[in-house]
């Protein structure tokens, strides 16, 4: 074995048991600091640094190795998305790498470290000698494509630009670095996704359990605070002729929080507006959302109360059931807590419709006492039926995920065919809590459905294009063909596009390698009307008459065989019915299916 050879070998064993360590650690910085240190060690640079893709589109820098000097300039330095795509426009490519040589960098590009201690070992005539203002990126992205961030290299201890061996190890550390954030983020994802989930479900139990709206909110108020991580809430509900108004107030900390008399005014007809709009508000000290709905006496109001309170967002939540607000939740967060993101707005907004069914249920239960107690049994029974689900589906999935994490430590290489079943298992259970919550919303007659616009072929586009890969891996050849010019059609972009993807999904799954699945989208008369046609294994008479049954998985054994939950036809009925539209289905066993979606015109 030559030198080189042995040197990549080590280098690859290194890089194996660094990414067997990564993959089992969920602290995020601690999963940098073990990154950039095993870039420096294994590559050969005295300087390695991680820089992550932020909100607004900049890089940020978030961990340095190999220089203590280096990793106090750079920690938190940001670099332009602008920027960062100038230089790659004038970078040399090394397969994945970007080079930009010394003296090529674009005008206005930010000053880099350099080192004041650091000398080439290798000659200055050296073509390949390494010049201190040379840059070395190796970008990383996730699994659609997207950039996740870049590790950047610098002063190779060779003195010298990298060899192909290095650069390759590079590549693959930069990929592998891109796996394991991506796996990292998913995690947290996930730990988010039940955190929340948990928190909705308390206050749904919360507003479902007790039909008095002073304890409704006093007990929720706590769960709320701690579910959506505030450092302070105010959650009122509006005064009825029935009723006072009343208003509990929580902490993280625990700590009393005096109400903000003066945005009390303010915070009734934003909640009022955002109700109507099916929408939260949102206001710190650099934007305000929705921005069409804030007026900006209103906004320079609440940047005062987060300047006094030394808090640096609102989050404004509104209560309310079908045309009706009956209140609001008010949140904070501090300037140095993290931001507020979709999926948080989304479960706080689910919140202010389950308190606002309570408070419409408690102020019917006020009217009609014999209406009211036989709606609070039935809410008994759905509560005690997703109280019961959600255990059953609880138990087996945090059992198989915590199998999967002990398989995945065992070296032995014995335990794939046991890990792969448990993945399987786990995927399947995790689609059926998502199918059952899809299912719950869009079948809750109170969910007000969005009047937006919405393009159903570039929506139908997108979808196929994310179902390629899955399609190219069961060798299925997947079409999409649209009618131009093609109007829009009004409702829930976000509901329509689970339609969309359910139908190509179940298209994909159940064609046999070798076959086609056809996406068109065209219009006929006031419709638009989108056809997903197959020559899958088909449908029997028998088994289309319960098609669109909940937990509906036919009797066809080569159908059973591919997994499912059964929920995915009868949700995309809901929400197609929602909209006013039609969905057909023809299909004969043995010669494919074909579905067609029909929506009215905006």
């Amino acid at each position: 074995m030559r030198e080189g050879e042995l040197w990549e070998v080590l280098a690859l064993r290194r890089l194996t048991e660094l990414m067997n360590r990564v993959s089992a650690q969920d602290d995020l910085d601690s999963l940098f600091s073990m990154v950039v240190d095993g870039a420096a060690g294994v590559v050969g640079f005295k300087v390695a640094a991680i820089s992550l893709v932020v909100p607004s589109g900049d890089v940020q820098i978030v961990a340095v190795a190999g220089d203590d000097d280096a990793r106090t300039e750079l920690i938190g330095r940001r670099t332009t998305r602008a920027s960062l795509e100038a230089e790659f426009a004038v970078a040399e490519r090394w397969g994945s790498l970007r080079f930009v040589p010394a003296g090529q960098l674009p005008d206005g590009s930010d000053d880099g470290w350099v080192s004041t201690d650091w000398t080439a070992p290798t000659p200055a005539g050296d073509p390949l000698a390494w010049h201190p203002e040379d840059t070395l990126i190796a970008p990383f992205f996730d699994a659609v494509g997207d950039l996740l961030g870049i590790l950047s290299v610098d002063l190779p201890l060779s003195g010298r630009r990298p060899d192909a061996t290095q650069r390759a190890v590079l590549e693959l550390f930069a990929n592998q670095t891109g796996i394991a954030i991506s796996a990292a983020r998913e995690r947290h994802a996930l730990s988010e996704r039940v955190r929340l989930g948990e928190a909705v479900q308390a206050v749904a139990r919360i507003a479902q359990e007790d039909l008095d709206v002073k304890r409704v909110i006093d007990v929720a108020a706590a769960e709320i605070a701690a579910g959506l991580a505030s450092s302070g809430l105010w959650l009122r509900a509006f005064a009825s002729a029935d009723d006072d108004e009343r208003e509990s107030v929580s902490a993280r900390t625990g700590v009393p929080v005096e109400t903000p008399v003066s945005l009390v005014t303010t915070a009734r007809s934003m909640a009022a507006r955002c109700w109507k709009e099916g929408v939260v508000a949102l206001v710190d000290r650099h934007r305000s959302i929705p921005d069409a709905l804030w007026s900006q006496p209103d906004i320079d109001r609440v940047r005062v109360f987060l300047a006094d309170a030394s808090a640096g967002s609102l989050l404004l939540v509104p209560i309310g059931s079908g045309a009706s607000c009956y209140g609001y939740i008010a949140c904070t967060r501090g300037p140095d807590d993290a931001e507020w993101i979709e999926a948080e707005t989304r479960a706080a907004l689910e919140m202010g419709r389950d308190l606002g069914r309570s408070i419409r249920n408690a102020r019917l239960y006020a009217v009609e006492r014999r209406v009211a107690a036989e709606l609070r049994e039935a809410d008994r029974s759905k509560t005690q039926l997703f109280s019961t689900v959600s255990h059953e589906l609880k138990n087996p999935l945090a059992s198989i995920v915590g199998h999967v994490e002990l398989l995945r430590q065992d070296s032995d290489g014995e335990a794939e065919w046991s890990l792969g079943v448990i993945a399987r298992n786990t995927e399947r259970l995790q689609h059926l809590v998502d199918d059952l919550l899809t299912l719950s919303r869009v079948s809750d007659p109170d969910r007000p459905l969005p009047e937006v616009e919405v393009d159903l072929g570039t929506l139908s586009r997108d979808v196929v294009d994310m179902f390629r890969p899955r399609a190219d891996n069961q060798q299925v050849k997947l079409r999409f063909e649209q009618a131009v010019p093609l109007p829009a059609v009004r409702g829930s972009a976000s509901d329509l596009e689970r339609v969309v993807q359910n139908l190509v999904s179940n298209a994909v799954k159940f064609t046999p390698p070798g076959g086609t699945v056809a996406v068109s989208v065209g219009r006929d008369d006031d419709q638009v009307v989108l056809e997903c046609i197959d020559d899958g294994i088909g449908i029997s008479p028998e088994d289309q008459a319960g098609l669109f049954t909940e937990f509906f998985r036919g009797t066809n054994p080569e159908s059973l065989a591919v997994p499912g939950t059964g929920l995915g036809l009868s949700i995309a009925q809901r929400v197609v019915a929602r909209h006013g539209g039609e969905i057909d289905l023809d299909s004969e066993l043995g010669r494919g299916t074909s579905v067609r979606l029909l929506l009215p015109v905006a």
